[in-house]
């Protein structure tokens, strides 16, 4: 299942600029003209209409592999110290699967609390995929039917392997 949320600000004229942009994405483009958007880096699409965007069809797509334990040092360092005390008990445990009541027990969480927890691993992914140019599956899903957290038997052995342990501060 795929969630997403977005929050769009500014003028009414900006807002629906962007829908649009966003609804067009890569069948269609957006002309410069009808509207100026502002982006992360202050340029206005008038700006930037030559230049593709990191997200069309046009940039070079990213091979897919395997985690190595050199992506899970990598990764590891990129998560919050939470999201590590996540995956380390989840990594130690029987068969790399962990129930959510008893990741849940064991932290003294809540289902909300356990959320924000994991909020850094979606960062962490997409920085493994910029910096070792690498498309990687997720190292840990969520199975809804068993209610189980269930990690790569690659990334787990990683975790385990190289001995990691949650950091006790945010770096």
């Amino acid at each position: 299942m795929v969630k997403v949320a977005l929050t769009i600000e500014g003028d009414a004229e900006e807002v629906i600029a962007a829908i649009r942009k966003l609804a067009v994405g890569d069948s269609g483009t957006v002309r410069a003209s009808d509207e100026s958007i502002d982006d992360d880096s202050g340029e206005t699409d008038a700006e930037t209409s030559t230049t593709p965007s990191p997200a069309t069809s046009t940039a070079p797509p990213v091979p897919e592999g395997r985690w190595t334990i050199d992506h899970v040092r990598t990764f590891w360092r990129y998560l919050a110290p939470n999201a590590q005390q996540v995956y380390h008990r989840v990594a130690h445990s029987s068969g790399y699967v962990m129930s959510r009541q008893s990741l849940l027990d064991s932290m003294g969480l809540t289902e909300r609390q356990l959320s924000g927890q994991m909020s850094s691993v979606g960062h962490s992914v997409r920085r493994i995929r910029n910096v070792h140019n690498i498309a990687l599956p997720h190292p840990m899903s969520f199975d809804q039917s068993s209610d189980d957290y269930k990690m790569l038997p690659d990334v787990a052995d990683a975790i385990v392997r190289l001995n990691l342990v949650p950091s006790t501060s945010e770096n």
